[in-house]
């Protein structure tokens, strides 16, 4: 993959909060056709990384650059799909309300967005009739997943997917995850679940306080450490 298209890059960044930095001199970049999961503690910077690659937040220091431009452009905004870990959609709204709105920013043909919508829609088991605020948390979540797939993006940011999803699930959504990948995606995955990310992406960024203390492949982790667990533990000083 050293000749593939570079989706993200980031050099030296550093995100400060008033006075203290949630994330310090941090190098990280990303190829086209690649996975990467973002492991860390509560606190160690993983969502301020992510909010810096939509834009959302401003490095204080160091230079981020979003499928060859500066995070947050709007020619950008439809190439990037994003499942936040707080996600609340509007629950006056039904399913397939929602997903029309969001996909009417992403998908200029409505034909071509209606069969979208209803793909998803029945792809992650969703009442399109049923107000959101019928749906449990657990729709919820599959719904915010749903978004984020709108449009084919080229690049999928997933923070905490899994917070919801039944086992089952999981299984299906790591298998359109693969289906994704083999279809020209990349995508960034932020999770607690360990075990989860070393099924699911091919890298694995460790941050630690703010600092990257480990980029690797998960077949070398494995092979060190025996599992994305186990060098996790290690590579932040718990083991």
């Amino acid at each position: 993959m050293e000749n593939a298209i570079t989706i993200f890059q980031m050099s030296g960044v550093g995100i400060a909060y008033s006075f203290r930095f949630a994330v310090d001199d941090l190098t990280l970049d990303l190829k086209k056709g690649a996975s990467l999961g973002l492991l860390g503690l509560n606190g160690a910077g993983k969502t301020s990384t992510i909010r810096s690659l939509l834009g959302m937040l401003k490095p204080r220091r160091g230079t981020i650059s979003v499928l060859g431009d500066k995070p947050g452009k709007v020619r950008n905004f439809f190439r990037i799909g994003f499942a936040p870990e707080d996600g609340l959609p509007p629950d006056y709204l039904t399913g397939e309300e929602y997903l029309n709105f969001v996909g009417s920013l992403k998908i200029k043909s409505r034909n071509d967005r209606k069969a979208e919508v209803k793909a998803l829609l029945d792809w992650f088991e969703l009442s399109p009739k049923k107000r959101i605020s019928e749906y449990s948390k657990g729709m919820q979540r599959k719904l915010i997943l749903a978004q984020g797939f709108l449009g084919t993006p080229e690049f999928l940011i997933l923070d905490e997917p899994l917070n919801g999803l039944d086992p089952i699930f999981i299984l299906r959504l790591r298998q359109k995850l693969e289906d994704y990948l083999k279809a020209g995606g990349t995508y960034l995955l932020s999770s607690h679940i360990l075990a989860e990310v070393e099924k699911t992406c091919h890298d694995v960024a460790i941050l630690h306080e703010g600092k990257l203390v480990s980029r690797d492949t998960v077949e070398n982790l494995t092979r060190e450490f025996g599992s994305v667990e186990n060098a996790f533990a290690k590579k932040i000083g718990k083991s």
